[in-house]
């Protein structure tokens, strides 16, 4: 059994998610926020979220996380077959995760728990989400059904995660929702809704946030 501790807020608790459903692994989620008590730190190093604790061996970092999977789990890849389609498919991945998050964390931060935002930061965040977004669009495979090619898998799943997140904040702190603005975004955007292992992931995620927005206006 895998245990998976987190938060559905947390766009990479999400991408570790939709990989342990669309595996068809057998998982069991437990509720947990970041940490830097040694209790937790021995679980996750940097006391981050998400972790899993597989037959009670824990494994940090959901990109580390995702790549055990596929090799404890080879079959239902969410690779491409070839080396270049996988490379381009964990650039697509870290495209979102590290330029395109990045660069929006300062905006949930605010958003979400209060933290202090000047209108520098504001500004340079909204910058960052769309040179990062247009490079994803640049980078995705042309005429292919998902990010990298034919079949759903890593760059997509990082996009389910992150894309919500992105435009959440930019509809909120910015002039316009960052995401919907692209083309043949929102249409990908409806694919993934499509998809059972992401729909899971964002009713989840959305009841979360409907309960912590609750509690700030409460």
């Amino acid at each position: 059994m895998i245990t998976l501790y987190g938060s559905p807020i947390s766009p990479f608790y999400n991408k570790v998610k939709i990989a342990l459903i669309e595996k068809g692994v057998n998982y069991e989620e437990v509720l947990a926020p970041p940490s830097q008590e040694e209790p937790f730190l021995a679980k996750s190093p940097m006391g981050k979220i998400p972790y899993v604790e597989v037959n009670g061996h824990p494994i940090a970092e959901s990109a580390v996380i995702l790549e055990w999977l596929e090799d404890a789990y080879p079959t239902a890849s969410l690779l491409p077959p070839t080396p270049n389609g996988r490379a381009r498919a964990r650039e697509l991945a870290t495209l979102l995760d590290q330029y395109a998050f990045g660069s929006c964390k300062p905006l949930i931060d605010h958003l979400l728990f209060q933290a202090p935002l000047s209108e520098d930061s504001r500004g340079a965040a909204l910058a960052g989400i769309e040179r990062a977004l247009a490079a994803m669009v640049r980078r995705r495979a042309s005429e292919s059904t998902w990010l990298a090619g034919d079949c759903f898998g890593y760059a997509d799943i990082s996009a389910a995660a992150i894309l919500p997140a992105l435009s959440f904040a930019s509809r909120r702190l910015g002039s316009q929702d960052l995401v919907a603005q692209l083309p043949g975004l929102p249409a990908y955007l409806d694919q993934l809704r499509q998809r059972p292992s992401v729909a899971r992931a964002w009713a989840d995620r959305d009841a979360q946030l409907a309960t912590l927005l609750a509690g700030h206006n409460g």
